[in-house]
């Protein structure tokens, strides 16, 4: 059976590092995630510089007293296996009369160190950390309405899978609602696939024939990289980008070269891909190469 918690709130997720807090805090919308590893990076470049944590709390508690103040829940992910931290908070609900909620979470303590181990270098937390992080959790959650929480649950009883899900399917409505919005989308996905957000954001088609692959650019002032979608592969697992190079037989092409990366286009932009792999539409150069 689900536990809600209230919204608005503030939602104090509890849990060792490794124990799934910031997977859970995503089933919440972006604007409600307090986190401290975003945080830090945000102040260092580093999500792992624990140097930089003191900074890092002051923007989380600048941006949760912000909230607040306009009775925004606020989903705070962070260990926060410390009283004097979690009274922190529970203070600064309190102040502007909403409810304080503990989210302890359920893994054990094999689940973290194995999850932390898994971890970029500069994200993992000595196992002997981890360990301490779960014995103070152990420790402090059977008092923890008395430090002044209105309600503590575990992860296991919020159902927020379910929540989640309902939230894809309503955005699909959504989107469904506007045509032209959708189709921006749509004219980007490719590129997203393929490039991810960042470039699929400068993308757009430029020609769209039938009967022949669709030409986009990626344009970002000045430069342009000219992409065509091949579609011509028996295989449609296999279709794919091509980026528009000069022809390396003299001709004045277009040529083409395969990019399935954004490492395949930054070859591209410095002139550093392989010669052999381009192929040329007026003069034939390398065509053997992809019919084979």
């Amino acid at each position: 059976m689900m536990n809600p918690i209230p919204e608005p709130s503030v939602i104090v997720m509890i849990g060792a590092s490794g124990s799934g807090k910031s997977t859970l805090a995503r089933t919440w919308p972006a604007s409600y995630r307090l986190e401290l590893d975003a945080y830090r990076e945000l102040v260092s470049g580093d999500a792992g510089d624990q140097e930089a944590t003191g900074d890092a709390v002051f923007v989380l508690h600048t941006v949760l007293e912000a909230r607040l103040t306009r009775g925004l829940t606020c989903v705070v992910d962070a260990t926060n296996t410390r009283a004097d931290v979690r009274k922190r908070l529970i203070d600064a609900a309190h102040a502007h009369q909403l409810p304080a909620a503990a989210v302890v979470m359920t893994a054990t303590l094999e689940q973290c160190l194995t999850r932390n181990a898994r971890r970029p270098a500069n994200r993992r937390v000595p196992d002997a950390v981890v360990r301490h992080q779960y014995e103070q959790i152990a420790a402090a959650r059977p008092g923890l309405r008395g430090e002044g929480f209105d309600h503590v649950v575990t992860d296991d009883r919020l159902m927020r899978l379910r929540l989640l899900l309902q939230r894809a399917v309503d955005r699909i409505h959504a989107d469904h609602q506007d045509d032209a919005d959708r189709t921006e989308r749509a004219r980007r996905v490719l590129a997203g696939r393929f490039f991810g957000e960042d470039l699929a954001a400068a993308f757009t088609w430029t020609q769209l024939r039938p009967n022949h692959d669709p030409i986009g650019a990626i344009v970002v002032g000045g430069d342009e990289i000219t992409l065509a979608y091949r579609t011509w592969y028996p295989d449609p697992l296999d279709w794919g980008f091509e980026a528009q190079v000069p022809c390396l037989g003299g001709c004045s092409g277009p040529a083409w070269v395969e990019v399935r990366t954004p490492m395949d286009l930054l070859a591209v932009y410095d002139d550093d891909f392989p010669e052999d792999a381009v192929r040329c539409d007026r003069c034939g150069a390398g065509t053997r190469a992809v019919s084979a």
